[in-house]
């Protein structure tokens, strides 16, 4: 256990024994648990600069001085050592104001399902699973299409949904103007099929003058062999090729290379990686920077984060601001990945040319995000004005009950503030059984619940998806509770369910029918939809499970702990029905009795 100082009293008198060496400090709370941890070239000066009058302290660095309790020193023998251990700690840990990074999740990716007998080629944004392989992230949906209108133009990979493709008894259109070697109909082989899908995200990843030296040899074989049909074949992907080659506005890079930018406009910053392998400009990706940190090095940590997390790290990095601690973070991540790597800011022509790429796409990225924060800023006063309220909103909270036949009953809340979704304040409430068959008893459950909690935020409207009677029932539950001052709103559905016809009920019972001119009303509606999305989600993840469990328990032999094995080490019914004998068997508690019962009852 490490030495602890207990920040109390004259805290600059218990720091005067702290050494003028190399380490690492963590400020700790009362828990003993990590609120912040960082590096240090001189221990001593830096702890005491957090200390100091002199400093002129922001609001984070308040506030964690507030929080910490204790203060816990690491010595280590060099700056080196003591910046890998403070991202090993980091890592370990994830102290709430340390700077975190998080991918932006608003641009589009390329998807290739390998799980598929023929992969197809589609545009993805969402949540990534495992077996299927992602390409980008592209600056904008015009460049997915742009480059899977490529793929398709030169290896011929489908780009239709499952069903579509199962369901085929003669080619479509896109084989027709050929975009599709039509597998569907056993046009091409799954050999050949495979072979343009592994070319196909060869060039993906970045390797366009592997490709072009293989089709040249290709081409020449089979003009060789006067197989002349495959050899114009190979011709056309090759003219296809190099005219990329020169509609690239930098290309011939004689090295693998990052270049990595920054965009900050007031409390939004965004990082930016545009990636060139393989002579190939091949992605450019946003990072958002959680601004919660007290610390000013985010370029340094940001490079530490992100190549770290990584199995490759190209030899040069590109850097739009001076970083400085650059050489020995330059030595760790050539001792990490056993090679030389620059880091530099100094740039050559074409170098200059890939670091404005980089900085375009990413002001790109920090002006989408702005904007989107002043619509909701915008949205928020136009609904106060819009519904005559007094005083400002500053959070919003919404509620919806979903169920299916009054079974896996769920109640959800979501929370906007102003700028925008705040996921991390989401919740679920499983409601109880006896009140899952009425919606009016499962909302008056939640609210009871929410609010049980005295510490949480409380909202300055609440938004019910539903009449005056859901209404009603909040305003009751809240009353019993005494939690008062907050505005109370419900939106019905309208005749047809639409939107043009929906209603807003107020706390005072009278009704105001949706002005689809009213952004303040267009943005209710925003919310209800938001909130009904996250209901219905998790209603069908908690009816999957339902029907897992349900369905397995028809099933002799297997009991409650058999049945949570197999879920536990399949994560579906569906994957349970797919297993041999030999897979079931390697279930903990499944003997080779329970296997072959399992497997009878699903084939």
């Amino acid at each position: 256990m490490e030495d602890l100082i207990k920040l109390e009293g004259d805290i600059l008198l218990h720091l005067d024994f702290l050494p003028r060496k190399p380490g690492i400090y963590k400020f700790l709370d009362s828990q003993k648990y990590p609120l912040y941890i960082g590096k240090a070239k001189n221990l001593k000066n830096r702890v005491r600069s957090y200390f100091s009058r002199k400093n002129s302290k922001s609001k984070k660095l308040i506030s964690l001085l507030l929080d910490a309790s204790y203060l816990a020193i690491t010595l280590t023998n060099t700056e080196l050592e003591a910046l890998l251990l403070e991202q090993h700690f980091i890592k370990k840990w994830k102290p709430k104001f340390n700077i975190q990074f998080k991918d932006d999740k608003g641009y589009p990716w390329i998807k290739i399902d390998k799980k598929k007998d023929f992969p197809s080629a589609v545009t993805f944004l969402g949540k990534k699973k495992e077996g299927e392989k992602f390409y980008g992230p592209f600056p904008s949906s015009f460049a997915v299409k742009e480059t899977l209108t490529l793929i398709q133009k030169i290896f011929k990979i489908r780009n239709c949904s499952e069903s579509y493709f199962k369901n085929r008894t003669r080619p479509c259109l896109q084989h027709q103007i050929a975009r599709c070697s039509a597998p569907c109909v056993g046009f091409i082989k799954k050999n050949e099929y495979l072979k343009e899908v592994k070319d196909a995200e060869k060039l993906l990843q970045g390797a366009g003058d592997h490709l072009i030296q293989e089709f040249y040899k290709l081409m020449d074989k089979y003009s060789d062999k006067k197989q002349y049909e495959r050899a114009a074949n190979y011709r056309d992907k090759l003219s296809s090729l190099r005219e990329i080659q020169r509609n690239q506005s930098i290309s011939g890079f004689g090295k693998d290379r990052d270049a990595i930018s920054i965009s900050t406009f007031k409390e939004v910053t965004r990082i930016g990686v545009t990636s060139v392998r393989g002579a190939w400009i091949v992605s450019h990706e946003n990072f958002i920077y959680n601004n919660n940190s007290i610390d000013q090095e985010i370029l340094e940590a940001f490079i530490i984060d992100y190549y770290f997390s990584k199995k490759s790290c190209p030899s040069t990095i590109l850097i739009s601001d001076p970083l400085e601690d650059r050489m020995n973070i330059q030595k760790a991540l050539s001792e990490h990945f056993c090679k030389r790597i620059t880091i530099t800011k100094r740039a050559n022509k074409k170098d200059r040319g890939l670091i404005e790429i980089s900085k375009s796409n990413t002001k790109l990225s920090l002006n989408k995000e702005v904007n989107k924060k002043k619509s909701y800023r915008r949205q928020f006063s136009l609904l106060k004005n819009q519904l005559g309220l007094k005083e400002d909103i500053r959070l919003i909270e919404s509620y919806d009950i979903s169920h299916h036949s009054g079974k896996n009953t769920v109640g959800v809340c979501i929370v906007y503030n102003k700028r925008g979704k705040v996921k991390d304040k989401y919740r679920i409430y499983n409601i109880h059984k006896d009140n899952s068959s009425n919606d009016i008893a499962s909302l008056k459950e939640v609210i009871k619940r929410r609010y049980k909690n005295k510490k949480i935020e409380r909202p300055d409207l609440i938004l019910i998806d539903g009449g005056f009677t859901h209404l009603k029932a909040v305003k009751e539950t809240l009353l019993e509770g005494n939690i008062q001052n907050i505005e109370l709103l419900s939106i019905s559905k309208g005749v047809r369910r639409k939107k043009t016809m929906d209603s807003l009920h107020l706390s005072d019972g009278s009704r105001i029918k949706v002005n689809p001119l009213a952004l303040g009303h267009l943005f209710l509606q925003e919310v209800r939809d938001e909130t009904h999305r996250f209901a219905i989600s998790n209603l069908r993840k908690k009816r999957s499970k339902s029907f897992a469990q349900s369905y397995l328990d028809e099933f002799n032999g297997i009991g409650k702990e058999k049945k949570r094995s197999l879920l536990r080490y399949f994560g579906s019914i569906k994957q349970i029905s797919r297993a041999g004998k030999e897979d079931l068997v390697c279930v903990p508690g499944i003997g080779t009795k329970n296997a072959e019962t399992i497997y009878k009852n699903f084939h």
